[in-house]
């Protein structure tokens, strides 16, 4: 996990000093942050797929050399547990990744929407108790731990901006991430930075919807 961990920062330090040349010659620049992707886990504890699960996603957003064309550069950190459910081997998961994200940001001109696309890389891990049912011998159950999970592949999403004053944007967002899961033995519930992906293996697809504040810096 250490070599992990320094791999999304020496990629975030690298998109980052990019970034920073693009700035320089456009504007404006936002600095963001995901409002829903873990609150829901809290509010809706007994009825949403994840529980209790922390997610931190901050963005920065600025602009190309065309006004209506943005880079969207964001990290990722996630850590929970899936909902109980007592018809699986294994009836529940915990997980925990970390991952990046970086989007090229269309903003259309007849309608207040913008239309965004980008690749997306994942490095999560996964642990629980899994339950065989024996009805001669008793149930057998024991621990398992999945640590080396590698995905990558891409997001692509609909977003519209409500502009609260001069600083503030509160954004919408409608998502389909679609990652190749890489490897990994277990089938995650749950895969940091793309979703619920339940039931599915090697190929992981999942929709979503999020609201995220923006504040303008520059």
């Amino acid at each position: 996990m250490k070599k992990k961990i320094l791999l999304i920062i020496v990629s975030l330090v690298w998109l980052n000093g990019n970034a920073q040349d693009i700035v320089k010659e456009s504007k404006p620049v936002y600095l963001g942050i995901d409002l829903t992707k873990g609150l829901t886990s809290y509010v809706f504890a007994d009825k949403y797929f994840i529980r209790n699960t922390v997610i931190v996603e901050p963005y920065v957003r600025f602009a190309s050399k065309n006004p209506l064309r943005y880079w969207v550069l964001s990290g990722g950190f996630a850590k929970g547990t899936s909902k109980i459910d007592t018809t699986q081997i294994s009836q529940s998961q915990k997980f925990k990744g970390l991952y990046i994200k970086l989007a090229f940001e269309n903003q259309y001109q007849r309608v207040p929407l913008r239309f965004g696309y980008g690749p997306i890389i994942s490095f999560s891990g996964f642990r629980g108790k899994y339950t065989f049912k024996g009805p001669t011998y008793g149930d057998y159950t024991g621990d398992f731990k999945d640590d080396q999970n590698f995905a990558f592949g891409a997001e692509i999403y609909l977003a519209y901006d409500y502009i609260l004053n001069k600083k503030l944007v509160l954004r919408f967002q409608a998502r389909t991430t679609i990652a190749i899961r890489m490897s990994g033995n277990i089938s995650p519930d749950y895969f940091p930075g793309v979703g619920i992906t339940k039931d599915l293996n090697s190929f992981l697809v999942s929709p979503g919807l999020s609201a995220q504040l923006f504040f303008k810096v520059h």
